[in-house]
């Protein structure tokens, strides 16, 4: 079977030798071998028969496809930076098999016809894509859309991207979607205080010149906007929280069984606004790199169950607009692709492989009310294989996505993924 190329999972293949990580399963942390036929996990144990394609898995892990709460692609208006083949592919070689898309595109994906494209898009795919709605027309965070009729066509969820809204029209929505049971996603950032900054303020970066986004933006928000969540006794979820005061805010919410999740970047778990210093476009990305205290909360918040998912928050620009000086390159980095080798290299000494599939695999499809995938006889094939002491280049060779913004272009990272199953396909990677 040739790499890179998807096909359908027609007669038996055999995994050989991996690690299975697969909460509940009666094999999760055994080593043992898995047979697929016909899209489903014919037998788990060790297997002597011969198949059709062996897929070597040692020093690998066998787990559930991971699912990515928030990643942007562009079509229609925006193909030249993602368009959903690409985005397929970038995900499935991430280790992905679901991922979840913005609207703030232009044009913004705010009407039941576009949420319906996206699905015919990306119907029999081996990555399932579940397009979240606009929550405002155009993202503009004024008029509420037609959440309903989005709803109806396929929409998983309604988000403003990066625009933040006010209050009076959050409570709106919240009330709004309670009676078909729907999510809100929230960016929660004041503009009067972010004040169209670039970085985060402190000692770090008073030195550089840039206008400063503080963290006060943010948290202050979160308070807000989970008190509105109580009065209205909807569900929100806050989107890549970089705050400590945001965490236990979020964690004082759930001690009192108010219905809020939310999530962290993959970025934010890894770097502080030190490295800023280097002016590189690619870290500019939104909410701003904080400070190790706040990366340090960030990582328990993982740890104890505070925060519910990590996300790659992946959001690719075309060098004509990325490569500009600082202050006017857009916020953004493609993290997709790189999520688990960013996770294996970087964090695996602090967050271990069982909450890492917790938080990157089953949380956002228990968030989005989505079937939960598990590594069990009969069950159908939604698994990826990733070698965990391979070194691979991330270089523009490697990368699947139609952009290039990702500080990491050019680097050696370690952990990758070999081998993707879902919805009766596979790819050997």
């Amino acid at each position: 079977m040739e790499k890179n190329i998807t096909s359908r999972s027609s007669g038996s293949i055999l995994i050989k030798n991996g690690k299975i990580i697969s909460a509940g399963s009666p094999f999760n942390k055994k080593t043992t071998d898995i047979l697929l036929k016909n899209g489903k996990i014919e037998k788990i144990g060790k297997i002597k028969t011969k198949c059709d394609l062996e897929i070597d898995a040692l020093n690998c892990i066998i787990t559930t496809g991971l699912f990515d709460l928030r990643c942007k692609q562009g079509e229609p208006g925006e193909e030249q930076n993602e368009d959903i083949n690409s985005l397929i592919n970038t995900a499935v070689s991430g280790g992905f098999t679901g991922v979840a898309t913005l609207p703030d595109i232009n044009p913004a994906i705010q009407t039941k016809a576009q949420i319906e494209f996206l699905l015919r898009k990306s119907e029999n795919k081996i990555v399932d894509i579940s397009p979240l709605g606009a929550l405002t027309v155009n993202c503009e965070g004024k008029e509420l859309s037609e959440m309903y009729e989005m709803h109806a066509g396929g929409a998983i969820g309604f988000s403003n991207g990066n625009n933040p809204v006010n209050y009076g029209t959050l409570q709106r929505a919240l009330l709004y979607v309670k009676d078909f049971d729907g999510l809100i996603f929230s960016h929660a950032e004041d503009k009067n205080l972010s004040n169209n900054g670039t970085v985060n303020e402190s000692k770090n970066t008073v030195s550089l010149g840039l206008k400063f986004f503080p963290d006060i933006a943010e948290f202050t928000q979160v308070a807000s906007q989970i008190e509105i969540a109580k009065y209205t006794d909807s569900k929100i979820h806050f989107s890549h929280l970089s705050s400590a005061k945001s965490v236990e805010l979020i964690r004082k919410a759930k001690s009192e069984k108010i219905k809020v999740t939310s999530d962290v970047s993959i970025l934010h778990l890894i770097y502080t606004d030190e490295i800023m210093q280097n002016f590189d476009s690619n870290l500019k990305i939104m909410p701003p790199l904080r400070n190790e205290t706040d990366r340090q909360a960030l990582i328990d918040g993982i740890n104890d169950g505070t925060i519910d998912c990590i996300i790659s928050d992946h959001n690719p620009h075309s060098p004509e607009t990325k490569l500009v000086e600082f202050n006017f390159s857009p916020f953004g980095a493609i993290t997709l692709q790189i999520l688990y080798s960013l996770y294996n290299q970087f964090l695996s000494d602090k967050i271990d492989i069982d909450t890492f599939i917790k938080v990157a695999s089953i949380n956002p499809r228990k968030i989005l009310n989505l079937p939960l995938p598990q590594i069990n006889e009969k069950m159908p094939a939604n698994l990826v294989v990733f070698n965990t002491d391979e070194n691979w280049e991330f270089n523009k060779q490697s990368n699947h996505s139609l952009s290039t913004n990702s500080h990491f272009l050019g680097k050696t990272l370690k952990g990758k993924c070999v081998f993707v199953a879902n919805n009766n396909f596979i790819r050997k990677l």
